[in-house]
């Protein structure tokens, strides 16, 4: 019997039917620990000012549609990792690993001269509400001019989930969130009311990333089966290869949410044009509406793992049973959490309003937004599973259509026709629907041909 075989079936016993549920765990509690954090984080962002929570839902997205940029390469390293994790195969695992890092550092340098001197002419085309220009501004500058801590966080947290180790990405995104709102807090209580400025939250944000960079990096030396492979002659030869090969998955895979941020910001700028109470609207639901996305972030994150290295090692069925099993689970999640977020929403939103206008404009949204997390769930799934077995040029051209639809009806409904948010949220749900349905119909032709273009 092969070294292969033994290894399939050494891996294959040890996780049994499990492997999903052992690895959702962590996921699962990360995504709750960062929500509830960032939920006490705006709490802080509140009693400091209302104009910054509006400011950095302005900024938040352009800064987020930068970021992503990053997932050029960690998505394509992520999708070469798990196949190569899974024969085993740990030192060309860590040549991907080590290149990656190196193109992300390279990106940050163009960044941050974008966040430096193009925020003012990017907040202009964004409509942003002119008594928020300045203080969006100042939060776009300091945190894409710093972003090559968060560019590394986020290379190393994909890098650690393509492997499996979920648990090391919750205690390293616990760290970064749990540092950032002790330091907001601090700031707050600390710093004279007269004396405080956006800046100083952004800071504490930049520093946390570091300390999650530096967790990382010690959890990487202490796994004996992880290699950096930086110093060695034969890494520098190959290093335009390998990127290429990075980039192979990367460029279509990352460029697909820069596209959907692209989307995003656009239609930021519509809820920019129907002024400050949208986006305040839009930034105290998401404080609800995150915690519903939980079972489609966590399945897809699991779901891609597992199906990836069901690939490297040949196991076709495996991956598929994978899939549906996630499917079946992350509905019956979402369905749950959704029936809770009708029960307790008003309560939750009452942390942060006082008013009962905007309460009822916010429990309105969630309404909508309840049809919105179902298509979610599958199409997050759909998307990773395509992703995890190499089609990232279907996902690409996915999110190119279903962004156009998201855009024209959200501008059709919400701007055009008057509906307001309601009418724009409802682009988001029909974008998530295409996207959904037509992941499930290219799976099935990948299925029946055999087709996995991770393997070429």
């Amino acid at each position: 019997m092969s070294a292969m075989k033994i290894d399939q079936k050494k891996w294959i016993s040890k996780t049994g039917d499990y492997t999903v549920y052992r690895m959702m765990v962590p996921v699962v509690l990360e995504l709750i620990f960062t929500f509830i954090i960032s939920n006490i984080n705006q709490l802080i962002i509140n009693q400091f000012s209302k104009d910054a929570v509006a400011a950095t839902t302005a900024a938040g997205s352009f800064l987020s549609l930068m970021v992503n940029l990053y997932s050029i390469f960690y998505v394509g390293q992520g999708i070469l990792l798990a196949p190569c994790w899974g024969r085993r195969e740990y030192s060309e695992a860590g040549r991907i690993w080590t290149v990656s890092l190196c193109d992300n550092l390279l990106l940050s340098i163009l960044l941050a001269g974008i966040g430096i001197f193009g925020g003012p002419f990017v907040l202009k085309w964004m409509q942003v509400p002119m008594e928020l220009e300045k203080m969006a501004g100042e939060y776009l500058a300091i945190a894409l001019g710093l972003s090559a801590f968060q560019g590394a966080a986020l290379t190393f947290a994909s890098a650690f989930r393509s492997i499996g180790d979920m648990k090391t990405v919750m205690l390293g995104n616990t760290l970064i969130n749990g540092s950032c709102v002790i330091m907001n807090y601090l700031v707050l209580i600390l710093i004279p009311a007269e004396e405080q400025r956006l800046y100083q939250y952004v800071l504490a944000g930049i520093i946390s990333q570091i300390f999650g960079c530096v967790f990382y990096i010690a959890r990487a030396l202490r796994n004996g089966q992880i290699e950096f492979r930086i110093f060695v002659p034969e890494w520098r030869a190959q290093f335009g290869k390998i990127s290429a090969r990075i980039a192979r998955f990367g460029v279509f895979g990352g460029l697909e949410g820069v596209i959907y941020l692209v989307s995003q910001t656009i239609i930021v700028a519509m809820l920019g044009k129907l002024g400050t109470e949208a986006l305040l609207v839009k930034g105290y639901t998401a404080n609800l509406t995150n915690y519903l996305t939980i079972p489609a972030s966590a399945i897809s994150v699991v779901a891609a793992t597992v199906i990836g290295m069901s690939i490297g090692m040949l196991d076709e069925e495996r991956a598929q049973g994978c899939l549906r099993k996630c499917l079946k689970l992350g509905l019956a999640a979402t369905v749950l959490l959704c029936g809770a977020a009708l029960l307790f929403g008003r309560r939750f939103l009452g942390l942060y309003i006082t008013e009962s206008e905007l309460t009822d404009a916010c429990m309105l949204i969630l309404v909508i937004d309840l049809a919105v997390e179902v298509f979610r769930c599958v199409a997050a799934l759909m998307v990773s599973a395509l992703k995890a077995i190499g089609d990232v040029k279907a996902t690409f051209y996915m999110v190119i259509a279903g962004s156009v639809l998201n855009v024209g009806i959200s501008w059709l409904l919400g701007i055009g026709l008057g509906l307001g948010l309601p009418g724009i949220w409802a682009g988001y749900g029909v974008d998530l629907a295409f996207r959904g349905l037509l992941g499930i119909w290219i799976w099935r032709r990948h299925v029946k041909l055999h087709s996995y273009p991770v393997r070429r």
